[in-house]
């Protein structure tokens, strides 16, 4: 060994050791922060994931609401259809709600046999939301028909509720694995379709 390597050894022997950092410093820059920071992170990413999946709605709640759906506005047919002065458009509201009495029989049937089903199951929450929909409609057609508008009013809003039970039918049919309820809702949703046109399409002027 040299006198040069002699000296470089006495130099890095007597350089002072840095001493850990402290407080938060210290802290921010621990390895246990930094993995206790990863663990936090993914413990996050789950349990939004896990919200994202309790909060959808199960087949059974499903079922329910676009049963209340189709309960609620069978009874607001049956209230208005006398009022309305279309035959042609009164014959049309009596084949809709035959439909949506047949649809919510059947859905009630899947119920009951896969569920159990009581009225029991149906959540307050849910319950009144149906009860609020429905009111909306109820009153939205009472003022067309004081104002004497119920005809083009009413198959306006039909077409829209034809709309909205279609795509309801549509999610259940692509998720439930019951294949009876399955063929049943294809069925009826080209029924639906139908209807769907020939309210879209009335007119007061053509349709007496």
């Amino acid at each position: 060994m040299d006198s040069q390597d002699y000296l470089d050894q006495i130099t890095a022997a007597s350089r002072p050791v840095k001493p850990p950092k402290k407080g938060l410093q210290g802290i921010l820059s621990s390895k246990y922060l930094k993995w206790g920071g990863i663990v936090v992170a993914l413990f996050l990413v789950i349990l939004l994931f896990g919200s994202m999946l309790s909060g959808k709605p199960s087949i059974e709640e499903e079922c329910i609401e676009l049963k209340l759906h189709l309960d609620g506005t069978t009874e607001l047919i049956t209230d208005f259809q006398p009022d309305v002065k279309s035959l042609s458009l009164r014959s049309l509201s009596s084949s809709l709600k035959g439909l949506f009495s047949n649809i919510s029989s059947q859905i009630n049937s899947y119920l009951i046999k896969a569920y159990d089903f009581n009225d029991k199951h149906i959540k307050e929450t849910t319950m009144q939301e149906a009860e609020d929909n429905k009111n909306r409609l109820g009153n939205e057609l009472f003022d067309a028909k004081i104002n004497g508008l119920l005809d083009r009013v009413y198959a306006h809003k039909m077409a829209l509720e034809i709309s909205a039970v279609v795509s309801d039918e549509k999610y259940i049919a692509d998720v439930v694995e019951d294949g009876e309820l399955k063929a049943f809702l294809a069925t009826s949703q080209d029924s639906l379709n139908n209807l769907y046109t020939q309210f879209n399409d009335f007119s007061e002027t053509n349709n007496k």
